[in-house]
């Protein structure tokens, strides 16, 4: 009995780790993403206050945002550019005003 309890704390302790590296991970997505599309000498302090304020299922959607954003302006694209989709539109106007807010 006290064997299944050890491997149900294991099972607890894997699953928190793992949802902790998800949430690194996906804040490391925001940083790199919200850096390349805020340069200078500003960016990690713009960034990091951004990071702060975006939260729940609208920050994955500002990363796929800033990540599409950051692709078609790399290939010489504009945010009109086709894959500029209206959900990622919306999601690029959310980082922009917290973007305005941050500086």
């Amino acid at each position: 009995m006290r064997i299944l309890g050890t491997g149900f704390r294991a099972i607890a302790v894997a699953i928190a780790l793992s949802a902790g590296f998800i949430a690194t991970a996906a804040g490391d997505d925001f940083m790199a993403q919200c850096k390349i599309g805020t340069p200078g000498p500003e960016s990690e302090k713009i960034c990091t206050c951004m990071s702060g304020k975006v939260t729940g299922a609208d920050r994955g959607d500002v990363i796929q945002a800033m990540t599409t954003t950051n692709a078609v302006m790399a290939k010489g694209g504009t945010p009109a550019s086709p894959e500029m989709t209206p959900k990622v539109m919306k999601s690029l106007e959310t980082a922009m005003n917290l973007q305005a807010q941050c500086m």
